[in-house]
């Protein structure tokens, strides 16, 4: 090939771009027919039209067998699939992508979770994360730059307010890049990034950390001049906060419904987490800026009510009261305080504050309240001991009161969410007999359950037990509304329960999962796994595939690693059989990508011990092949893999792990790994060859172990002449001084006796006997007998101790001898060595 056609090869390699040649005559018809063609490529010098090449004749679909289901394909996000093969290629150090179509696949991405309004989970923020930095650090043009992340950050700030879920490490590394980037972009407008990164901060636990981001990001002084936002700002589409600008000095003032948003997010997680210091801290700061909201009194009433204060509760309520009751602009049709007052209500009854429970009861009914306090006052009668027929009498008195109300609009009568609350109640005091009465007492006005209803029946009945109850409450559920979608978490129960009663059959389970599945609803993980175990143990893998290509991707890491968890015990169940654990371990490692090394290895060590040798080696270079380094085999990883192979005395299996090892530049051999071979060989019937790794230890730098020595002597008990190498190694340990205890005594006499020597290792023991360097117990005396080669050997060694050594036979037959086929005796002492 010429020299200029090679380097014009090579470097269109490099740049990722097509070789292409002027005479192709497919090439020149494509031309023909497009309908745009390409402006000329003169890069490198030379003027070539690009083109993408075409390879029609090896279409290997064609050798695919018609008819065959296809597998459900992973469902996925929009723009998931190039992040994570961003991730992929940054940890094989391959080429990336263009930063283009990374910030396209970022803008699908948050684009269709807004449209969707779900939140996005730990995996997909770290995912988003690690992109968002790819295309920070990519050498974009300016203009190119702003016009990507313009369309990114808006959206991507709103999907994060999405949901009041616990937020991860992820999502507060995700917000926080996004506030860096919008102040690069925008110094004076990032008041929606400054609101979406305190938020995740405190949804993550961390609210100190967001009080000192927005200390950081309020007013700050330009010379001895405030500068505050004008109303004109603040219609700006995104009028947001403000940080120092490098070069110049600028700040305004962040807009008071930001600060209280914000301040609201930061006392409401101090709240929840109960730090009552930090509470009162950051509340007095808070008002030291004028913050103030309509809200304030119910946080301190919700904060002291998780702290079950009631010496505190009191003020508060008289606070929240003043604020709520007799102010003319609040409301109490809101649902949050139907839900506040509540909980107080409860919290009196479980404190035995009867007198402030009968007070604030009083305070409702002075104030002619909605019907969502009636509820709130029905579960309270419950609370203080009334029974159904009580509360019916209840409900008489608070249609009584709809006479002064003119509008009939406005008039309260018990529905469905009334008797809701009282079976909640009755739930919540594990009496299902209680809650059973209340439903009775709907029917008995005419009110007849709701889908929130069954909802509780079908919880309460798995609560004790009662799967059959609880479907029959299911089927009862198709007839109601079931939009919201508040069925779920329910109905996912019900299919745990269905699995795992094994008292149902497969079509009812999957006559449920199906109304699921077609109302596109959430398998909750649990849900996913019992169902998966459920195909495994029918051997329907394909159907395992599509349950988790369609579910598994929407899961966070936690809720991966659970269904992950709950696969590979099935692959270790004796029950299951090898080559069912195969397939699971093989979709497994197709799904869960990131299934770390500790998994994998046990898996490994699993097939070893089936006898699977060649599984096991599969499922090693797996994780020799793997780009992730807590995937990547370790020196433990390697002793584990040498140990299986040792067990199956597989020397094919063992070569090739060696041959690994041999490969892998991230590995420093070392002692532990040269013992974990020299078992191995030695097992594996090459003696003489694992005693190459002994002669490699005494020259390493690190040297031989105690454990080294064993591993030696064994071999040297298994090889030709191996007796000569024993003396040579024993020779080298006295000239050493190295301490020699009975185990390793017991060890060199067996490599004398391996080759049939008796008289030079029975005299070997003798003489050190003799001069009080050893004393003969059993122990020595057994791994002699084991370890001398065949019966007649053994006659001989019997024959030795039963003269020689008064009473150690019979301590050898009280542990025990049992005989093999080939008709040689072992004695149940344990000979292991361990690398």
């Amino acid at each position: 090939m010429p020299s200029h056609l090679t380097r014009h090869v090579f470097r269109r390699l490099l740049a990722n771009k097509p070789i292409v040649h002027h005479g192709c005559l497919r090439r020149n018809a494509l031309i023909q027919n497009s309908q745009t063609i390409r402006s000329k490529n003169h890069e490198h010098g030379l003027c070539l039209e690009p083109g993408q090449q075409c390879r029609t004749f090896l279409d290997f679909k064609m050798f695919r067998a018609k008819g065959k289901d296809k597998q459900a394909v992973a469902d996925i996000d929009p723009g998931v699939d190039v992040m994570m093969g961003l991730a992929r290629r940054q940890n094989m150090r391959a080429r990336l992508p263009e930063a283009e179509d990374v910030a396209e696949a970022l803008i699908q991405f948050f684009g269709a979770k807004r449209r969707q309004n779900t939140q996005i989970t730990d995996t997909q923020a770290d995912l988003a994360s690690k992109s968002l930095e790819f295309c920070q650090a990519a050498k974009a043009p300016l203009d190119v730059s702003k016009h990507y992340f313009k369309r990114i950050i808006s959206p991507a700030a709103n999907v994060l307010l999405i949901g009041e879920d616990k937020r991860s490490d992820a999502h507060v590394r995700l917000a926080k890049l996004l506030i860096d980037i919008a102040h690069e972009l925008h110094p004076r407008s990032v008041e929606r990034e400054l609101r979406t990164y305190c938020k995740v901060l405190c949804y993550a636990g961390l609210p100190e950390e967001a009080q000192k981001v927005l200390s950081q990001y309020s007013l700050r002084k330009v010379g001895t001049q405030e500068q505050t936002m004008t109303p004109s700002e603040s219609e700006d589409p995104a009028p947001d906060d403000v940080a120092d600008v490098e070069g110049e000095k600028s700040s305004f003032s962040i807009p008071t419904k930001t600060s209280n948003a914000i301040w609201t997010y930061i006392l409401s997680s101090l709240g929840q987490l109960g730090r009552e210091k930090e509470f009162q801290e950051a509340l007095q700061q808070a008002r030291a800026q004028d913050f103030h909201v309509m809200g304030l009194s119910q946080i301190l009433l919700e904060f002291h009510v998780r702290q079950r204060n009631m010496s505190e509760i009191e003020q508060c309520w008289n606070d929240y009261r003043l604020d709520v009751l007799e102010s003319s602009g609040s409301s109490l049709s809101h649902p949050k305080h139907g839900a506040i007052i509540l909980a107080v209500l409860k919290l009196c009854a479980q404190n035995s504050k009867i007198d402030l429970g009968h007070a604030i009861v009083r305070d409702l009914l002075n104030n002619s309240p909605p019907k969502q306090i009636w509820d709130a006052i029905f579960v309270w009668g419950v609370a203080t001991g009334k029974g159904p027929d009580e509360i019916g009498r209840m409900f008489d008195v608070m249609e009584k009161t709809n006479q002064h109300i003119a509008d009939k609009r406005h008039w309260r009568r018990p529905d469905a969410a009334t008797i809701n609350e009282l079976v909640e109640y009755a739930i919540s005091k594990n009496d299902p007999y209680m809650a059973e009465r209340f439903i009775t007492l709907g029917r008995d006005r005419n009110i007849l359950p709701d889908a929130r209803t069954y909802v509780l029946q079908i919880n309460y009945r798995l609560d004790v037990d009662d799967v059959d109850g609880a479907l029959t409450a299911y089927k009862n559920l198709q007839g109601q509304d079931v939009s919201s979608k508040e069925d779920v978490p329910a109905v996912n129960r019900l299919i745990v329960a269905l699995c795992n009663s094994q008292r149902h059959d497969f079509d009812t389970i999957m006559n449920v999962a199906a109304d699921l599945s077609d109302r596109r609803a959430r398998f909750e993980p649990s849900t996913v796994t019992t169902l998966s175990l459920l195909h495994l143990t029918r051997d329907e893998v394909h159907d395992v595939v599509d349950l988790l290509n369609t579910h598994a991707f929407q899961f966070s890491a936690a809720e991966r690693s659970q269904i992950l968890e709950a696969l590979i015990k099935y692959c270790q169940e004796p029950s299951t059989d090898v080559t069912l654990s195969w397939d699971t371990y093989s979709l497994s490692r197709e799904i869960f990508d990131e299934m770390p090394r500790g998994p994998r290895t046990s898996l490994m060590v699993e097939f070893f011990n089936r006898g699977r040798s060649d599984m096991a080696v599969n499922v090693f270079n797996h994780m020799r092949a793997h780009s992730r380094p807590d995937t990547m085999p370790i020196d433990e990883t390697y002793i584990s893999a040498f140990l299986g192979a040792a067990k199956q005395q597989d020397l094919d299996s063992l070569e090739v792990l060696h041959n690994q090892l041999k490969l892998d530049y991230n590995i420093d051999v070392t002692t532990r790994i040269r013992n974990a071979l020299l078992i191995a060989y030695t097992a594996c019937g090459q003696p003489r060859e694992a005693l190459g790794f002994w002669d490699e230890m005494c020259a390493s730098r690190e040297g031989p172990s105690y454990e080294s020595i064993h591993s030696a002597l064994r071999a040297c008990e298994k090889s030709t002449w191996g007796d000569k190498k024993a003396q040579k190694i024993w020779s080298t340990l006295r000239s050493k001084k190295i301490e020699l205890d009975r185990d390793i005594w017991a060890s060199y006499a067996g490599a004398l006796i391996g080759n049939g020597d008796i008289a030079l290792a029975t005299q070997t023991l003798e003489k050190a006997e003799g001069e009080q360097e050893v004393e003969i117990d059993a122990f020595i005396a057994a791994s002699l007998f084991m370890a001398a080669p065949g019966q007649a050997k053994q006659m001989e060694v019997e024959t030795w101790i039963k003269e020689r050594q008064d009473g150690i036979w019979e301590e050898i037959e009280k542990i025990g001898i049992e005989e093999l086929e080939n008709g040689t005796r072992i004695v149940a002492i344990d000979r292991t060595v361990s690398p």
